[in-house]
């Protein structure tokens, strides 16, 4: 099999050039694919941060500049490679992979198959693609709906590595002091606010509660402030981004997702390979992830004036009811090891462009 894997238009500055999200997926997609003997082309914007990661993955590497949506020297370079390569299949994970792929293509005079692998709110825009891989079914379903046939608009779940020298955490009893986690982009659509609004709801009947964030964004000067504001500052911390996974997930009780919108949730994987209970909102990732009182706690995202009362209350539910908080954290770890590790998930990647492959032969 000879995959072409391409990410374009992606320049993450504001996340301090870490290896996340979409640009984690499409290495991990690289990474996974040689692994299984695949021949894999990563194709990547020029001098882009994350070229040491992708050389660890032993594809071969095509740079283009990519400077605009029309740029016909880099469309013009990906035809030749197109040509000499001659791919079964090509994955895109931005909109512009996608529209120099089928140009490409074009000028090739090649038929192979084009694959989107949607990580956004809205994979309608990607319809013309020849298939669309979404990270949930919710929007899956939302494609078919739109006219893509279902054979066409498949789902596929990110993943996580299990570290090398990974071994079980064991969680101690809750402290009087509850310590609530939380990672990801400090973001207005992270409800993080909520929590912070929780914490006061929760001092106010007597029960303290720490919170902390692993990321930087635009919200956090909005979000110490409101602290202040609330008189919960001492107890609410902003970690910046966090690389020891292990570190953050000993220093917590309860790990909270609580988004208006989330595609996903890559870091609730993380919670539960590390056996943290779980709190997460109902939104489209963490819906079809947790099962609610299962593998986690859900709350509801679609009143936004009961959102902090829903987090009060969970977190309590958990800390006055230990034997559950370590029961759906056993599950959810069982679950990740079931369903999201990078070798399953992998699989199931391998298996899908397999069957696309097959198709259109």
């Amino acid at each position: 099999m000879k995959v072409v894997n391409i990410l374009l238009n992606y320049n993450r500055a504001n996340h301090h050039n870490k290896v996340l999200g979409v640009e984690r997926c499409f290495v991990d997609y690289s990474k996974y694919l040689v692994l299984k003997g695949v021949e894999v082309v990563s194709v990547i914007k020029s001098k882009i941060f994350l070229l040491d990661e992708i050389k660890k993955t032993n594809s071969q590497i095509v740079e283009l500049p990519a400077i605009n949506q029309g740029d016909i020297y880099s469309i013009i370079k990906l035809a030749l490679m197109f040509f000499k390569f001659n791919p079964d299949i090509i994955l895109c994970h931005s909109g512009r992979a996608l529209i120099y792929s089928r140009l490409a293509r074009f000028l090739a005079l090649k038929k192979m198959p084009i694959v989107v692998i949607d990580h956004g709110i809205n994979p309608i825009k990607f319809i013309k693609a020849d298939y669309i891989l979404t990270v949930n079914t919710f929007f899956s379903n939302e494609l078919i709906k739109a006219g893509k046939p279902a054979d066409r608009a498949l789902s596929i779940p990110n993943m996580i590595e299990i570290p090398q020298d990974f071994f079980e955490l064991i969680k101690p009893v809750f402290p009087k002091k509850i310590r609530l986690g939380s990672l990801g982009r400090l973001a207005v659509e992270k409800n993080y606010d909520k929590v912070i609004r929780a914490m006061k709801i929760l001092k106010d009947q007597n029960i303290e509660v720490e919170f902390s964030i692993g990321g930087v964004g635009v919200e956090q000067k909005k979000l110490e402030d409101l602290a202040r504001e609330l008189g919960v500052e001492n107890n609410f911390k902003i970690l910046g981004w966090v690389d020891n996974k292990r570190e953050f997930f000993s220093n917590i009780d309860i790990f909270i997702l609580p988004s208006k919108y989330e595609t996903f949730g890559i870091a609730i994987l993380d919670a539960m390979l590390y056996s943290t209970p779980i709190i997460t909102s109902n939104s489209w990732g963490p819906d079809e992830i947790i099962e609610d009182c299962v593998t986690g706690l859900k709350i509801s995202k679609d009143d936004d004036s009961q959102t902090a009362n829903l987090i009060a209350e969970a977190v309590k539910k958990l800390f006055n009811n230990q034997e559950l908080a370590k029961t759906i954290a056993s599950n959810a770890k069982k679950e990740f090891y079931a369903k999201y590790t990078a070798e399953i998930v992998s699989d199931k990647l391998f298996k899908i462009c397999e069957k696309i492959i097959a198709e259109n032969k």
